[in-house]
């Protein structure tokens, strides 16, 4: 048998600290906005217009893209309210679920999730990062490395200095992005080419509904994030008031800039040529800029995604605390700084798995086909938690309750399915092989408790 999960009013251990709520709106909304943002809006919008054409349909596919990510979003935030603590996800499956479905989640998340997010955003780093200032690429493993080693020590520090440092990229990669749009909107260019021109002709995107649905896992993939300031809700200051915010409010915000984005690319280059370059901003800027443009996205891709990193390495590491302090893993990976107050035991674990990811693979697109279906079939089972709660529990009294239920929920479970059918068809063996990582804690989770009940 598991150990109780402690109360939350319960002293922590003598030999450690605990979390402290010590992360404010702002800091809380500049992580599900930086967690969202990272590479992707650089490049799902070159995959998006190779499977369907023309402006208008393009803005509808990111808008519903968004408005589906915010349909999850809106359970998230309710089952957020009712349980703000530490890990997030892990805590709603275990709420609802049990300790068997947080385990297989924990262990999914400590080996595969989020170290291969990782690696993956920190690679895009390297690369951008390296064209920036012109290093030779064989130094783009080693660049990622030392990322996550600054990260990882700059979030053991304090949840201060880790959501201080959130805060400052998120707001450098939306004021880049700004400036990006407004470029493209006010500065002199030549415009996109008539729509008859040689590179539309030699473009033929697949039937519509097909490539719809195609489009719609790499938008989909360009959204992901919005559940991470979950991990961290035993740490945000007024949580019924401000996780709702800030999950809400940064998904909003999100949406605004994809559409915006979208429309800067659309304003300068034609779709073909959206479909044909596949660093669709450095082109725009490029256009815009000169050669000089190129060198300012790669900037602002490095910044981007620098900030991105940082924050799957703050979040990440509280599923670990959490799970190990209800006496599901390691008990020394519940430790707490007492005088920082950070999981620094749970951080150097992520941080050596993250490094262990980048040095083995080959690339962004090596690593990422691991994690997208493995996380989103934890994000269904997360929010079918709210059918079995609401079963349990009813509706909550007062407060934030799940608009249009169970509509909502529902929705999100709907579209998960089809994304993680898509995605395992495209995404091939890796995608199976993070399934099946995860369906490893099934067994482990029944032999290590067995093992410990006849120990007793």
């Amino acid at each position: 048998m598991a150990e109780p999960a402690p109360s939350p009013t319960a002293p922590p251990p003598a030999s450690s600290g605990q979390l402290l709520r010590r992360i404010g709106l702002l800091a809380a909304t500049s992580i599900t906005v930086g967690n969202i943002v990272g590479s992707g809006i650089f490049r799902s919008p070159h995959s998006v217009a190779q499977q369907i054409e023309g402006l208008p349909v393009v803005l509808l596919a990111w808008i519903l893209g968004g408005a589906l990510s915010l349909a999850g979003s809106l359970v998230l935030a309710e089952l957020a309210v009712l349980h703000p603590r530490t890990g997030g996800l892990y805590v709603f499956i275990k709420e609802a679920f049990g300790d068997l479905w947080a385990f297989v989640f924990g262990w999914a998340s400590l080996w595969v999730i989020k170290p291969t997010v990782i690696a993956s955003i920190v690679s895009v780093f390297a690369l951008y990062f390296a064209e920036a200032v012109g290093l030779d690429p064989s130094t783009q493993p080693w660049l990622g490395a030392g990322a996550i080693v600054v990260l990882t020590a700059i979030n053991a520090l304090g949840v201060r200095e880790g959501a201080g440092t959130q805060t400052l990229f998120t707001l450098l990669k939306v004021a880049g992005i700004a400036l990006l749009c407004g470029a493209a909107f006010f500065l002199p260019h030549g415009g996109p080419p008539p729509a008859d021109g040689p590179a539309a002709a030699a473009f033929v995107p697949p039937p519509l509904l097909a490539g719809f649905v195609a489009a719609m896992i790499s938008i989909l993939f360009a959204y992901d994030g919005w559940t991470d300031v979950t991990y961290c809700g035993g740490e945000v200051k007024n949580p019924r008031r401000n996780l709702p915010l800030a999950i809400l409010g940064g998904t909003g915000l999100v949406i605004a800039i994809y559409v915006l984005t979208n429309l800067a690319y659309y304003t300068v280059l034609s779709p073909a040529e959206v479909a044909t370059y596949e660093a669709v901003g450095s082109e725009t800027v490029r256009r815009i800029l000169g050669a000089g443009g190129a060198q300012a996205l790669a900037v602002l891709v490095a910044v981007s995604t620098f900030g991105t990193t940082n924050g799957a390495i703050l979040t990440g590491p509280r599923v670990t605390q959490a799970m190990a302090a209800d006496g599901l893993l390691w008990r020394r990976a519940a430790h707490v700084d007492p005088r920082r107050g950070t999981p620094d035991v749970a951080l150097l674990i992520q941080g050596a798995l993250a490094i262990l990811w980048l040095l083995a693979a080959r690339g962004f697109e090596d690593v990422s086909g691991w994690f997208v279906t493995t996380s989103w079939l934890f994000y269904g089972l997360s929010t079918a938690a709210i059918f079995v709660l609401r079963r349990r529990h009813g509706a909550p009294a007062e407060g934030y309750r799940t608009p249009l239920y169970p509509l909502m929920p529902m929705l999100f479970i709907g579209v998960t399915v089809l994304l993680i059918v898509s995605d395992l068809t495209a995404s091939g063996w890796r995608a199976w092989a993070g399934v099946a990582i995860a369906a490893t804690g099934v067994p482990i989770y029944l032999a290590w408790f067995r093992g410990r009940a006849r120990g007793r």
